[in-house]
């Protein structure tokens, strides 16, 4: 297991050193999984010339049948990257730790973005999260 766990914060690692990668900012929301409430923190990272694609990284701690902390890494491609109202697929990795229970699964879903003003923007999130764990989460949140 503890190969598993390098191999995740090496990715992580990879995807926040790019020099090209254009911060998105940080973001805080709360969420739903399977039934579970609980809330996260990310920070984005947009790439691409027209900043079309992102890299997001999110950590969460949800209060299932015990506390669980999920932590993903999921890539966006941005279909309106110049609109105040863009949506975008997202594909990506999840880490769930629970009772030093590890599992790791993958991210499939989409989600969209609005534009309160250049600095500040509202996300949702629909997923469905593969795995041992697995399920559907709904997060919505803000961006500053």
């Amino acid at each position: 297991m503890p190969k598993k766990i390098h191999l995740i914060f090496a990715l992580l690692f990879l995807c926040t050193v790019g020099t090209f990668a254009e911060p998105r900012g940080w973001g805080t929301g709360i969420g739903v999984m399977d039934g579970a409430f609980g809330a996260h923190a990310r920070k984005g990272f947009l790439l691409g010339e027209e900043q079309q694609y992102a890299i997001v990284l999110q950590g969460g701690l949800y209060n299932e049948t015990k506390w669980t902390g999920r932590f993903d890494a999921d890539f966006h491609y941005v279909l309106t990257p110049t609109s105040s109202f863009s949506v975008y697929p997202l594909l990506g990795i999840d880490l769930a730790i629970r009772n030093k229970n590890n599992r790791l699964g993958a991210n499939l879903g989409g989600g969209a973005l609005f534009d309160l003003n250049t600095e500040t923007r509202l996300f949702f999130e629909v997923k469905y999260v593969t795995g041992d764990w697995d399920g559907f989460s709904f997060i919505a949140g803000i961006y500053f």
